[in-house]
């Protein structure tokens, strides 16, 4: 026997109930993954380098995800987030990348002492949905331990392909192209230093 639409209605409105009370629904987070496979650096660092915490604007200076829909449009992902700020996420990162191939020098987290400054700014960190890639973009110039430019700076930037947009497959998406992007940039610091 099928249920009548009397009681279809109130099963309905018992779900949405439900769900009303449930509260914000529950994301699953992830992390970025180690420093990934780097190799030695042709030249070694000399003195200590302080790895500031990157900018970046709303919605990138977040735990979202950011997925972009359209050439002005992004979105994030509804049942996906990071395990912190994306920013620090990404400083962890670069620290690590300069650990995996550093015979010598330091690398340590802005606000320590350091001969030099690496300052980055996060300008993309996305999943586009529009050419199924992950697309990581950051700027990043090199400072002395006052603050000044020491020269140009560069932007780096690197896509990994991202058939899918759930959070399992696009977080490893935006991973690949991350650790693309900190090879570059710490092959150029360590050319600039």
């Amino acid at each position: 026997m099928a249920p009548s639409r009397a009681s279809l209605s109130i099963i309905l409105l018992a779900a949405m109930a439900l769900s009303a009370c449930g509260g914000a629904p529950q994301r699953d987070s992830f992390d970025l993954g180690g420093p990934g496979g780097g190799r030695a650096l042709a030249r070694p660092l000399r003195g200590a380098l302080a790895v500031a915490e990157p900018q970046a604007v709303q919605p990138i200076d977040s735990d979202r995800i950011i997925v972009r829909t359209g050439p002005n449009e992004v979105a994030n992902l509804a049942e996906a987030q990071w395990v912190d700020r994306l920013p620090r996420l990404v400083q962890a990162r670069l620290i690590a990348g300069f650990d995996i191939g550093r015979a010598t020098g330091a690398v340590v987290r802005a606000g320590m002492v350091a001969d030099r400054v690496l300052w980055t700014e996060i300008r993309r960190f996305e999943i586009d949905v529009t050419s199924a890639e992950a697309v990581v973009e950051i700027s990043a110039k090199l400072l002395d331990g006052r603050g000044a430019p020491l020269g140009r700076g560069r932007v780096f930037s690197s896509r990994a392909p991202a058939p899918h947009s759930t959070g399992a497959a696009a977080t490893q998406a935006l991973d690949e192209a991350l650790t693309a992007t900190i090879g570059q940039i710490v092959r150029w610091t360590a050319a600039q230093v």
